[in-house]
């Protein structure tokens, strides 16, 4: 599909484009200052961001540019309290000249400052590079706690903002960030002289940045999945008037048909090496939905599911052992966890409502899932036992839940009862609600893996 290609910017293919150098400076501290992920009712860091500061007005600007990107970020987690810059005692001036005065940062109650500058390199040449060099410190220990410099084409500059985020992010927690990442999902609006709503695939930063669809909307797109080590997208699409799956390569546009199989191809998932992929096919059974597998390099198929009732929505496990998925095989629907090869299939969830949409957390520990009780959607947790179950949110229609490349954020669809939809993101202690930047209506969201 040749339109593909010219919708693709260069923030869509860092894998040939993007050069970039990371030096590590001296060992850095052991951070004395920790955030506890797991409280959920701890008072936020405060964390004072300065400007990167650079020689010419340009770099001044980009860097202001780039510490706004990074104070967004911070600030989304709600696990940061970024300080006013008006609050900042110490100037930019005697920061680049005397470096960090920490007793005037403790007067501002700051527990973490980041300072840092920015050069743009060969600024007359059609590439122009930046160096970015960042420092970050505890304060009431006067020490360093990590320090880096980033080199890469100017057209980069938002991926190296989400870069140091991460880095931040790694020190203060000890886990590792997501900010790195994109979102792939399904974009929804009704053009003016259209009576019917048009579902494009779309993508962006997991800030909402770098917003791009990939489809013209002529064909209705729908459950769409990151490749866990690389920039591929499957999804399912009514090109043709006839529902396929496709694999997209980002960073070419190029795409291909994955298969053309009789009757419903739906919810497909990769598996952690990216090398096979879970759906649901409903061919050659009445309509009935199974569970396959598909060997990519083989195009082979391998039906794992044989039941009168619909089981669909598979999910890997992270180490590539187990699939969970949704079946109504007890009367309900209900999750179950299988071996690979579709053996020794276990019930998973026993409580009240329905259960549905089942994803396994990168971590393991966890799979996200959808619960219909009462009237109400919720997205909720169980942990792979059974023996715990957590409700996160509840709305009037939650669904599609999707982990963040670290485990310890979800995405979902929301729906309200005048039927916008819009995609939310909620972290795993249950707080943090927010609602994710999307230029039109938004649904069925999927994460990327982290981009290096």
């Amino acid at each position: 599909m040749k339109y593909m290609k010219k919708l693709f910017t260069p923030a869509l293919t860092l894998s040939t484009f993007f050069m970039l150098s990371v030096l590590m400076f001296a060992q850095p501290a052991q951070a004395l200052v920790k955030i506890r992920l797991t409280d959920a009712n701890a008072d936020p860091m405060p964390i004072a961001l300065t400007n990167f500061s650079g020689a010419t007005s340009e770099e001044n600007d980009l860097g202001k540019r780039m510490v706004g990107l990074i104070s967004n970020n911070l600030k989304n987690t709600g696990l940061f309290n970024n300080i006013s810059e008006r609050a900042f005692l110490q100037s930019d001036d005697s920061l680049r000249l005397n470096g960090p005065i920490f007793k005037e940062w403790r007067l501002i109650n700051a527990d973490v400052l980041l300072v840092g500058t920015i050069e743009i390199i060969g600024p007359e040449t059609s590439q122009p590079k930046m160096r970015v060099v960042y420092r970050l410190y505890d304060v009431h220990d006067e020490k360093q706690l990590a320090a880096k410099a980033y080199t890469a084409s100017l057209e980069f500059w938002r991926h190296i903002g989400h870069r140091v985020s991460d880095d931040i992010y790694t020190t203060l927690t000890g886990e590792k960030g997501y900010f790195a990442s994109r979102i792939v999902y399904i974009g929804e609006d009704t053009p003016r002289g259209m009576k019917i709503v048009r579902k494009r695939l779309c993508v962006m930063d997991q800030d909402g940045g770098s917003q791009q669809c990939l489809t013209d909307g002529k064909a209705l797109v729908l459950t769409p999945r990151f490749s866990p080590n690389s920039q591929t997208i499957i999804y399912m699409s009514y090109a043709n008037g006839k529902p396929r799956l496709y694999l997209l390569d980002l960073p070419t546009g190029e795409q291909t048909i994955l298969g053309d199989f009789e009757g419903l191809n739906s919810s497909p998932q990769f598996s952690p090496d990216g090398e096979s992929v879970a759906m649901t096919l409903t061919m050659g059974h009445e309509g009935n939905p199974e569970v396959y597998t598909m060997d990519l390099k083989k195009r082979k198929l391998k039906r794992l599911t044989t039941y009168r009732g619909i089981d669909t929505s598979p999910s890997y496990s992270p180490d590539g052992k187990k699939i969970v998925f949704n079946s109504d095989r007890a009367g309900k629907p209900a999750l179950y966890i299988m071996d690979t090869d579709g053996n020794r299939v276990q019930r998973l969830t026993y409580g009240e409502g329905r259960y549905y949409a089942p994803t396994w957390s990168p971590r393991g520990d966890l799979i996200a899932f959808v619960k219909q009780l009462n009237g109400k959607f919720h997205i909720g947790v169980i942990d792979p036992e059974g023996t715990e179950e957590r409700l996160l949110t509840e709305g009037y229609l939650d669904e599609s839940p999707t982990w963040s490349p670290n485990g310890r954020v979800i995405v979902f669809t929301r729906q309200q009862r005048s039927g916008d939809t819009h995609v939310y993101s909620i972290d795993l202690t249950g707080y943090n609600l927010r609602r994710l930047p999307t230029p039109t209506q938004a649904s069925d969201p999927a994460w990327s893996p982290l981009i290096k």
